[in-house]
């Protein structure tokens, strides 16, 4: 790592990224990522996003640039057509003299494939990075045929790519975006550890569910909303559950707790920052995952706080979560399942503790910020 160092100091890096990285979003911890890599002079950073975020960072410079659809009607067309979003203006003139330019997904996002032409077109080094695991949304299925043969030249001309989990990576040699051997680095989903940590807080009276994520059909909060009110014909009458985000997908998930007679149980808490988020994870005495697609970053986070956890099967679990040894995998979209899963955890106080216990020890070991940081400043040296 000190050759690599030593390298990054002598480097600017460009990171392009999608208009929604504001502070609440899940990149909140690749963003800290990118601060403890200038923190330790491993490179100069600049971090491009739409000019109506209202993102603001210590450590990295961040420019704000004019997008092309950023939260219009059009952006969710092109989201349903298949197609990439989030077209940045003039991104060319200011990527000029950069020694590295990164972006993420360039099937989904347009500046992903304006950042690969101006790198190739001015011999950068380019860096891909993505947490994908699904092929992709909506009618991709059939755009894919039209954008996979730029998207496959993008991934072919980056130096490195940097995947979170391996199911990841898989995902783009199986669409016939990346070649085998291809250079590539795993980090898994970066964790701050010293905010996500077990601390002293006021316990609730009730037993605490908790899921965090946005309130989007394919998060699966629906299906433990479910899951409890299973629970509680079972006689579980202290058991409550928080969800914590936002959506457009709330006044479903309003409806059907109405609809299952919940709604003394259920708590709606908004979107949260990570100092808020981390004092909710230790009141909890489960924390459940049931989104659709892929492992996202708060299971880390409860585990670094000691929180035991129940991962519905999605591309990149096994990655975090070995079954019955950092906690439970339930079936995906069967609420009876997690019903038994979250039960077992209940009942077996011990045994979920101790499933806590090397989650945390797994997440410091491997997801640590300081640990992905150094993989992630590798990756950008390559």
């Amino acid at each position: 790592m000190e050759n690599g160092r030593k390298g990054m100091g002598k480097m600017r890096v460009a990171v392009v990224m999608p208009n929604h990285a504001d502070l609440n979003s899940s990149l909140n911890n690749y963003v800290k990522t990118l601060q403890y890599i200038a923190e330790k002079k491993w490179a100069d950073i600049t971090l491009f996003t739409d000019e109506k975020n209202a993102l603001s960072l210590s450590g990295i410079t961040v420019k704000k640039i004019r997008g092309f659809d950023y939260k219009t009607p059009l952006e969710k067309l092109l989201l349903l057509l298949g197609i990439p979003r989030d077209y940045y203006f003039g991104l060319e003139e200011h990527l000029k003299g950069y020694d590295v330019i990164v972006a993420n997904n360039p099937e989904f996002y347009a500046y992903a494939c304006q950042s690969y032409k101006i790198a190739k077109k001015h011999g950068k080094k380019f860096v891909l990075r993505t947490s994908q695991t699904v092929d992709g949304f909506f009618l991709y299925k059939v755009t894919k045929y039209l954008i996979n043969p730029t998207m496959k030249k993008a991934y072919g001309y980056a130096s490195c790519c940097i995947f979170a989990n391996p199911e990841a990576k898989q995902r783009c040699i199986r669409l016939g975006l990346l070649k085998k051997g291809s250079r590539a680095i795993i980090t898994g989903h970066a964790t701050d550890t010293e905010c996500f940590r077990p601390m002293k807080v006021k316990k609730p009276k009730n037993k605490v569910i908790l899921s965090v994520g946005g309130l989007l059909k394919l998060k699966g909060h629906q299906y433990i909303i479910e899951a409890l009110r299973m629970l509680q014909s079972e006689g579980y009458k202290d058991t409550e559950l928080w969800i914590v985000g936002k959506g457009p997908y709330e006044g479903t998930l309003r409806s059907l707790v109405q609809r299952l007679g919940v709604e003394e149980s259920v708590k709606f808490l908004g979107a949260k920052s990570h100092e808020d988020l981390a004092k909710i994870y230790n009141k909890a005495s489960v924390f459940v995952l049931a989104n659709e697609q892929e492992i996202t970053p708060a299971v880390n986070e409860a585990l670094a706080c000691g929180v035991p956890v129940v991962v519905v099967e999605c591309g990149g679990c096994g990655f975090v979560v070995h079954e019955g040894k950092e906690g439970l995998i339930a079936c995906k979209n069967d609420p009876e399942d997690l019903a038994a899963k979250m039960k077992m955890l209940l009942e077996e106080e011990s045994y979920a503790k101790q499933m806590a216990g090397n989650g945390k020890k797994r997440v410091k070991r491997m997801f640590s910020i300081p640990v992905v940081a150094r993989k992630v400043a590798i990756a950008f040296a390559k």
